[in-house]
C-alpha cells in the first residue's frame, strides 16, 4: 500500500486513532503503544528500531559474508556494508561483538548460511544488546545443506547425509508459498514404493519424488540448533533474517530475562526436533518481562505451535505481532498445536495476523489469564485430525475480537469460536463457517 512501511509512522490523513479496549490490561506506562485504522488495516505507531536499546545503533558492526568471508579477519568495514573484511559465520561475528563487552551489530550479507553456522549449534551466543541483520536482502540460516549431491539408488535417491529429521520439496509451494513436507516412512524399501516420502538408512538419507530431484531441490533438516539464544538476556533485534529447522524451534529464547526482543520481515519455519514425541515451536519466546514484538514475520509448519508464547514464571511479558503469520503447524502425532498462542498472564495484540491448517490443535488459542486483542485477524481451521476450531479461549483467560474472520469446516466437529470458562468480547466479528462453542461458564458478548 502506498505511504506504509510496515511497523513505522503511516502517512495518511485518513488515519483514525484505535482506543484499546476497556479493561484489556495492556502496561502502558512501560510499553507505551498507540494503534491507528487505515482503510482495513490496524497499524502501530512505533519504528521497530526504537524498541531496542539505543547503544546498539551507535555499536560498531560486524560484517559476515558465508561466501567470501574469513572468521581470521576483523569482520569490520569501512563504513556499515563494506563486507571486504567479513566473517564467514555469523557466530564468529557475536564472539567479535561480545569481545568489546558493548552492543554491537552484525550485518549479513544475504545469502545462505548452514549447518553450524548461527550459534555453533548453540555454543555461542551474544552476551550484549544485539542487532543480527540481513544487509539489504534476506538472509536464510538453514540447518542442513543448500546444496546436496543425489545419487540414484534404482527405486529412490539417496545422499550421506546424517541426523536428518525432517525433509521437504523446495521446488513444490504451498498456497502460502512455503516448502513442501515430505513423509517419513520406516525404511527404504517403504520407501522405495510410497511417492513423496524419506527414509533414513544408517547415516544415509532416502527420499522418493518419483524422478531424480535438483541438488537444491531439497531441505534436509538436521539436527542442529536454529536461532536458539538460552544464555543471551539483553535486547535482540533481528531484521531480514530467515531460519529454516532448529531441535527446539526455528526462533527459540528461553532465558529468565528484562528485555526486549523485535523481528521485522524475518520468518521461522520448519522446526525439527531431536525426538518426535517432543516436538517444539516454529517460534519460541518463553520467561521474558519486556516487549516482544514482531512485524512482517512467518513462523510456520513448527513440529508443535507456530507463535508460542510463554511468561514460565517470569510476569511481564507483552506481544505486539503486525501482519504475521503462521501456517500448516503440527506434524504428524503432534498435538495441541496452534498458529499462535499465549499462555500464563501474557498480554498480547496481533494486528492482521493470518493463522491457518494447524494439525489437532487450535489457530488461535489463549489460554489460563491471558489476555489478547486481535484486531483485523483471520483464522483458518480445517483440521485433519476432527476438530477444527478458529479462535479458542480457555480457563479465565479474556480475549478480544475487533474486525476478525473464522473460518472453520472440514471436520466432524466446526468451531469458528470455542469459548472454554474464558470471556471473549467481539466487534464486527464475522464468521465464515463453523459454530459458537461455551463451555464451563464461558461467555461471549460484544464491545
Amino acid at each position: 500500500m502506498l505511504g506504509l512501511s510496515v511497523g513505522l509512522q503511516p502517512q495518511y490523513s485518513s488515519r483514525v486513532p484505535v482506543d484499546f479496549p476497556t479493561g484489556f490490561g495492556w502496561d502502558q506506562a512501560h510499553h507505551p503503544l498507540s494503534i491507528h485504522r487505515t482503510g482495513t488495516r490496524y497499524v502501530a505507531d512505533i519504528n521497530p528500531r526504537d524498541l531496542v536499546d539505543p547503544a546498539i545503533w551507535a555499536g560498531p558492526a560486524y560484517h559476515v559474508d558465508s561466501a567470501a568471508g574469513d572468521d581470521g579477519q576483523t569482520g569490520l568495514g569501512s563504513v556499515d556494508g563494506d563486507f571486504t573484511q567479513a566473517k564467514r559465520t555469523i557466530y564468529a561475528a557475536f564472539l567479535a561483538g561480545n569481545a568489546t563487552a558493548a552492543p554491537y551489530r552484525v550485518l549479513v550479507k544475504p545469502g545462505t548460511y548452514e549447518e553450524s553456522a548461527f550459534t555453533r549449534n548453540g555454543n555461542d551466543e551474544p552476551d550484549q544488546p544485539v542487532a543480527i541483520i540481513g544487509w539489504g536482502g534476506p538472509a536464510t540460516y538453514r540447518t542442513g545443506p543448500f546444496n546436496v549431491a543425489w545419487t540414484n539408488a534404482d527405486d529412490t535417491f539417496s545422499a550421506p547425509v546424517s541426523s536428518v529429521k525432517r525433509v521437504f520439496r523446495t521446488d513444490v509451494l504451498t498456497p502460502e508459498g512455503h516448502y513442501t513436507e515430505l513423509t517419513e516412512v520406516t525404511d527404504t524399501a517403504t520407501c522405495a514404493v510410497t511417492d513423496q516420502s524419506w527414509a533414513v538408512d544408517g547415516s544415509t538419507v532416502h527420499i522418493n519424488i518419483g524422478s531424480a530431484p535438483g541438488a537444491n531441490d531439497i531441505a534436509l533438516l538436521r539436527s542442529f540448533h536454529g536461532a536458539r539464544f538460552m544464555t543471551h538476556t539483553h535486547d535482540i533485534y533481528l531484521e531480514n533474517i530467515h531460519t529454516q529447522g532448529g531441535i527446539t524451534g526455528a526462533l527459540h529464547l528461553d532465558p529468565v530475562a528484562s528485555r526486549n526482543i523485535v523481528g521485522l520481515n524475518c520468518s521461522f519455519r520448519y522446526a525439527a526436533p531431536s525426538n518426535p514425541a517432543a516436538p517444539l515451536d516454529a517460534a519460541r519466546i518463553r520467561r521474558t518481562s519486556g516487549l516482544c514484538a514482531f512485524f512482517n514475520c512467518d513462523a510456520s509448519q513448527g513440529a508443535k505451535d507456530g507463535w508460542s508464547f510463554h511468561e514460565d514464571g517470569v510476569s511481564g511479558l507483552h506481544v505486539l505481532l503486525q501482519d504475521c503469520t503462521g501456517w500448516r503447524n503440527g506434524i504428524a502425532g503432534a498435538s495441541s498445536c496452534n498458529g499462535f498462542t499465549t499462555h500464563d498472564a501474557v498480554r498480547a495484540i496481533v494486528l492482521n495476523g493470518a493463522f491457518g491448517l494447524s494439525r489437532n490443535g487450535t489457530e488461535v488459542h489463549v489460554i489460563q489469564s491471558t489476555q489478547s486483542w486481535l484486531a483485523g485477524t483471520t483464522a483458518l481451521a480445517r483440521d485433519v485430525d476432527g476438530t477444527s476450531i478458529a479462535f479458542k479461549c480457555s480457563n479465565p483467560s479474556t480475549m478480544w475480537l475487533q474486525d476478525c474472520r473464522a473460518d472453520a469446516a472440514g471436520s466432524a466437529t466446526n468451531y469458528a469460536l470455542e469459548v472454554n470458562a474464558g470471556t471473549v468480547l467481539t466487534r464486527d466479528f464475522a464468521i465464515i463457517a463453523g459454530s459458537v462453542e461455551t463451555s464451563l461458564g464461558g461467555t461471549v458478548a460484544s464491545f
